[in-house]
C-alpha cells in the first residue's frame, strides 16, 4: 500500500480549514484504486490500472489527478460569497418546487438571510455552524424588523431554509461540511398558541343562513368548506367539471397557494397525495351547486362583455372572476362573521370545525383523515386510507342533518 499526501497551494482561507486530501493506492481484482475521506465518507475510485510491473508510477500520477479533482470541486467555491450562492441556490430551486413553496423560499432568503449575511461578506466555504447559531440568536431576538424577535416557529422555518440550501451545496460538493448540522438553536420560551376558533354545529348554521339571506357570491365556498373539510386553495382551484353530479361526488385533485397573483394565478397539485380525494355530495350541496351554475349563466348573458368567462372555477366573484388574491376571500368571509355576530374563525379553522363536529358524532378517525386528505395517522391506517379515497356517503349525509336548518 502506498500513502499519498498531496498538496496543491490551496487559497489561504482554505488551508486554515485542513482541506488537504490524503489517499492511497489500493489493489482490487488486480487493478488498482484511488482510496481516500471526502466529506466524512470513504471513497474507492477504480483507477483502471492492471497491478502489472512497471505501472505502479502511473498509478501513483492517476493518485494524484483523482485527489487534485476533488479538493478542486471544494477550492473552485473557495471564493464565492455566501449571499451569492444564495441567490444562485434560489434560481436553481425555482423550476423543481411548487411555485408557492419557492415563494417562501425566494422571501425568507431576501428579507431575512441575505440582509444579515451581506455585511459580514462570508465566503460559502467559510460558514461555521457558530455563524448560523449566531444568526439564529439574532432572529430570536430581533428577527423582526430590527425591532423585535421572531416566535420559535419562526426561526424553526427559517432554519430549515437553511438547511436545504447547505444540504443543496454539501450534495453538489461546493462545501465539505454541512454547517448546519452542528449549529444550536437558542432556546425559546413556550410559544403561547392562539386560541383557535371552532364552530359548533348551531353556529355553522347561523353563518350559512347569513350568508345565503345576505345573498353572498361567497356562500357556495362556506357550504363547500363546510362539507368537504378542504382546504382554501383546494376550493378555489375547483372548476366544474370536478362535479360529478349523476354520482354526487367533488373531485379534489389541485391547487392553488401562495399570496403574489402570479403564484396564485397557478394551478399545482394539491398538498399531499392522500389529498387526492372524492369527496361524496348531499343532495343538499348538489342542489346549491346547479343552482350557482345557473347564476353564473344568467350573469354571463346579463353583463356581457363586462362579465368574465374565459375560465370554469366554480368559486368566482360577482364579475365572474376568479380569486387570486386569497387574502381578499378572507375579508369577505370575515364580514359575514361578524355580521352573524360569531368569532372570526379562520379558513382553515373550519376544516378544524368539520373535524370536530365528525369526531364528536362517533365518525372514525380514518374517515375524517380521508376527507380531510390527512396522512399523519398510524401506519396501518394510512394503508387502509392508501386504499380507499372516498369517505363514506352515510357518513358525509350526517353534515346534511346536522346543518339542515341553515
Amino acid at each position: 500500500m502506498i500513502l499519498y499526501q498531496y498538496y496543491s497551494g490551496l487559497p489561504l482561507h482554505m488551508e486554515r480549514s485542513m482541506l488537504i486530501l490524503k489517499g492511497s493506492l489500493q489493489e482490487k481484482g488486480g487493478k488498482y484504486y484511488a482510496v481516500f475521506r471526502f466529506k466524512d465518507k470513504q471513497k474507492w475510485i477504480n483507477l483502471d490500472i492492471p497491478t502489472t510491473r512497471g505501472n505502479k508510477r502511473k498509478a501513483e500520477q492517476a493518485l494524484q489527478a483523482v485527489l487534485s479533482d476533488y479538493e478542486n470541486r471544494i477550492v473552485g467555491n473557495s471564493e464565492i460569497l455566501f449571499v451569492d450562492f444564495l441567490s444562485d441556490w434560489l434560481n436553481d430551486m425555482k423550476d423543481v418546487i411548487k411555485p408557492s413553496t419557492f415563494e417562501t423560499y425566494k422571501i425568507t432568503v431576501n428579507k431575512k438571510i441575505i440582509p444579515y449575511f451581506e455585511k459580514k461578506e462570508y465566503v460559502l466555504t467559510d460558514i461555521k455552524p457558530r455563524d448560523i447559531t449566531e444568526f439564529l440568536k439574532y432572529l430570536k431576538l430581533y428577527g423582526k424588523n430590527n425591532s423585535s424577535g421572531l416566535s420559535y416557529k419562526s426561526v424553526r422555518n427559517i432554519y430549515g431554509i437553511l438547511s436545504v440550501a447547505f444540504n443543496f451545496a454539501y450534495k453538489n460538493d461546493m462545501i465539505v461540511k454541512n454547517p448546519i448540522l452542528d449549529c444550536s438553536m437558542p432556546t425559546f420560551e413556550k410559544d403561547i398558541k392562539k386560541e383557535v376558533v371552532i364552530y359548533t354545529p348551531d353556529e355553522v348554521q347561523k353563518l350559512l343562513k347569513v350568508a345565503k339571506d345576505s345573498h353572498s357570491h361567497i356562500y357556495l365556498f362556506l357550504l363547500l368548506a363546510l362539507f368537504s373539510g378542504a382546504r382554501r386553495g383546494e376550493l378555489l382551484a375547483l372548476t366544474w367539471n370536478d362535479v360529478d353530479y349523476d354520482n354526487k361526488t367533488l373531485s379534489i385533485t389541485k391547487s392553488r397557494t401562495g399570496t403574489y397573483k402570479d403564484v396564485t394565478a397557478l394551478i399545482t397539485t394539491p398538498k399531499t397525495n392522500a389529498s387526492n380525494r372524492v369527496i361524496p355530495l348531499t343532495d343538499n350541496v348538489i342542489s346549491e351547486l346547479r343552482a350557482e351554475q345557473e347564476r353564473q349563466q344568467y350573469d354571463k348573458l346579463l353583463l356581457g362583455n363586462a362579465y368574465v368567462d374565459n375560465h370554469n372555477f366554480i368559486i368566482r366573484n360577482k364579475l365572474g372572476k376568479p380569486y387570486t388574491n386569497l387574502s381578499c376571500i378572507n375579508r369577505v368571509v370575515y364580514r359575514l362573521m361578524d355580521k352573524a355576530g360569531l368569532k372570526r374563525c379562520t379558513i382553515h379553522g373550519l376544516r378544524h370545525t368539520v373535524a370536530s363536529i365528525l369526531d364528536s358524532n362517533g365518525i372514525p378517525i380514518q374517515e375524517i383523515s380521508i376527507l380531510l386528505g390527512h396522512e399523519n395517522i398510524k401506519t396501518t391506517e394510512n394503508i387502509y386510507i392508501h386504499r380507499s379515497r372516498t369517505i363514506k356517503r352515510d357518513n358525509i349525509l350526517l353534515l346534511d342533518k346536522i346543518y339542515d336548518n341553515h
